[in-house]
């Protein structure tokens, strides 16, 4: 899939071939209106003995996505990744790729703006212990094909839903855990596909008509920068809106940040503050479940707000703070985080 789109910060052509499919995985394919959708799926059963070891209280840090020794950051993604089966489904216009581990009852992520499957990098294989994992790659991200036209958030969320269609059994039980743009998404996404949603589990949610306060201090960036820029300008913005201590952004989440930018193709157009995160709620009957670190840039001064929208249509909101971390959450503290989600999801002795 070649790609000739413009960057959303500086309009420039970015002229890229999108990410392969690594070998190792297998593939499926499955047809969705006029374009095609993919899935990657991890395994039959649980992962190898290293990656559920990450369900103990102190894992060894290999099991949460650090490279190897002498392994790049672009090697350990692709490693990760190769565990996994594709699946691929059309929605109308383009194919979404996913990506699914493990066996057992069906967990799917949805990753944020500007991502793509790796968002959940640290996090996936201690989860496919339990679960059968399966990561999205949303339309116009990753290795998924751009949704057609002038696209919005519903487009998105409507595409999303006939790939679950594809990939989950009719009716058949599953949970949704959604990172920022993801989560804000999610509501609309389970409304679209029908049934069967048990959990909803958001992470940094948006959507909730709540302003976010303004951030200060991103860096523009171009894709024809020299990368040691590029990197530099990406670390930067990592400090600024994921992190909340700099010291952890290693060098494997500034190669997610910058491969999962150069390949981002959606371009929503703005109208004023995102609701649907709060208008999708109501129409979704299941468990929700919230998680922020503690120093969410995003949600700095408006939490309790959001928290209260979301309690106007589920009451019984259960909420996690993670201390010491960021937006990006699931990645600065993957140990306490993933601790929380799988108490989240039902699992007691995570």
């Amino acid at each position: 899939m070649i790609c000739g789109e413009k960057s959303i910060l500086s309009g420039a052509d970015i002229p890229r071939e999108a990410g392969r499919i690594r070998a190792g995985s297998a593939e499926r394919t499955a047809p969705c209106g006029e374009g095609r959708m993919g899935w990657r799926v991890w395994g039959g059963g649980p992962p190898p003995a290293l990656e559920t070891e990450a369900m103990d209280d102190t894992p060894p840090h290999s099991t949460l996505a650090a490279p190897a020794p002498n392994e790049s950051p672009a090697d350990c993604v692709a490693r990760i990744g190769a565990l996994a089966e594709i699946r691929r489904t059309r929605f109308d216009g383009g194919e979404m790729v996913w990506r699914v581990w493990g066996g057992g009852r069906p967990v799917v992520l949805l990753h944020g703006g500007y991502g793509a499957w790796s968002h959940w990098i640290r996090n996936v294989l201690p989860l496919a212990g339990r679960f059968r994992v399966i990561a999205a790659d949303m339309p116009s991200h990753g290795d998924s094909e751009t949704l057609p036209g002038r696209p919005d958030r519903i487009a998105m969320s409507r595409a999303i839903a006939q790939g679950l269609r594809r990939i989950l059994d009719a009716e058949q039980p599953y949970d949704i855990v959604g990172f920022s743009m993801g989560a804000n998404l999610a509501a609309a996404v389970a409304s679209f596909h029908g049934g069967g949603l048990r959990r909803l589990v958001v992470v940094g949610p948006g959507g909730l008509g709540v302003p976010s306060k303004k951030i200060e201090g991103l860096r523009r960036w171009r894709p024809d920068m020299p990368r040691e820029e590029l990197d530099t300008r990406h670390r930067n913005n990592l400090r600024v809106i994921m992190f909340r201590d700099a010291t952890r952004i290693d060098d494997l989440a500034v190669h997610i940040q910058r491969e999962n930018g150069l390949r981002m193709r959606f371009r929503a157009a703005r109208t004023g503050i995102n609701t649907v995160l709060r208008d999708y709620l109501p129409a979704v009957s299941c468990t929700l479940s919230c998680i922020w670190g503690d120093a969410d840039a995003y949600a700095d001064g408006g939490r309790n707000a959001r928290i209260a929208a979301m309690r106007r249509s589920h009451p019984n909101l259960a909420v996690g703070i993670v201390p010491d971390a960021g937006h990006w959450v699931m990645y600065e503290q993957p140990q306490a985080f993933n601790r929380e989600l799988f108490k989240m999801l039902g699992v007691d002795d995570a």
